[in-house]
């Protein structure tokens, strides 16, 4: 009986663990943010490009796609994410040259000291400020976009194709592709040595809750069967 009480409290944990680990497993996704109105001609306006889920960013790099008969992008500054951790946030651009065809490049990348850590989680990369020249719908997408990690590896939510074939993260929505080549991907200073040697033989994190939530109900039920009472009910 004290058996079958602890195999349906250990499925019953082990469901419960199932969303949380769901959460965990979010992908990285960059998107530039929409605007919920029809700019007026000769308005200047500004949007957000936001990275969702990320960790060990140390640098990054897009291209914003747009209509230029309808907008021009006057300037881009680099958001708060990128030095979120004390490390100094440096751009990279923007590349105009090709504004005139609606395409203008832009990235940053961050400089510290090693035991200074990289940004992890969600927040703003970049602020994007536009100028109207005729009214229209906002249909700026993104595409090439590269996240770098220590040693200027690609991370997840990178997306090196060209701008032709793009999976281009849309002003609404669509996470960029993951990739596991950057091309021209930012060079970031390293990270700690220890964080490096921790990921490389390190349990995954879902599989670590999973199995925190059943040890801790097996000590439970441990120390449930050793008092006078629990001796008793399985009688």
């Amino acid at each position: 009986m004290r058996l079958s009480r602890s195999l349906l409290l250990l499925a019953l944990l082990t469901v419960l663990a199932l969303p949380a680990a769901a959460a965990l497993a979010q992908e990285t996704t960059v998107t530039l943010q929409p605007v919920a109105f029809v700019p007026v001609e000769g308005e200047t306006f500004t949007t957000e490009v936001t990275v969702e889920n990320t960790k060990d960013l140390l640098g990054f790099q897009f291209d914003v796609n747009f209509d230029p008969a309808a907008f021009a992008v006057d300037s881009i500054e680099l958001g708060p994410f990128l030095s979120s951790t004390g490390r100094s946030a440096q751009p990279l651009g923007p590349d105009v040259r090709e504004a005139a065809n609606g395409r203008v490049v832009y990235g940053g990348f961050t400089l510290g000291a090693p035991e200074q850590a990289a940004p992890e989680g969600s927040g703003v990369l970049a602020t994007i400020t536009w100028r109207v020249i005729q009214p229209a719908d906002f249909t700026a997408t993104l595409s090439r976009v590269q996240l770098a990690g220590p040693g200027g590896q690609a991370l997840p939510g990178s997306d090196t194709s060209p701008p032709s074939t793009a999976a281009a993260v849309t002003a609404t929505h669509a996470p960029a592709a993951t990739v596991e080549q950057p091309t021209a991907a930012p060079e970031p200073t390293s990270v700690p040595e220890q964080a490096k040697s921790g990921r490389s033989g390190a349990v995954s994190t879902t599989g670590l809750l999973v199995l925190l939530i059943i040890g801790g109900a097996l000590y439970a039920l441990y120390r449930i069967s050793q008092k006078p009472g629990g001796n008793r009910a399985g009688k």
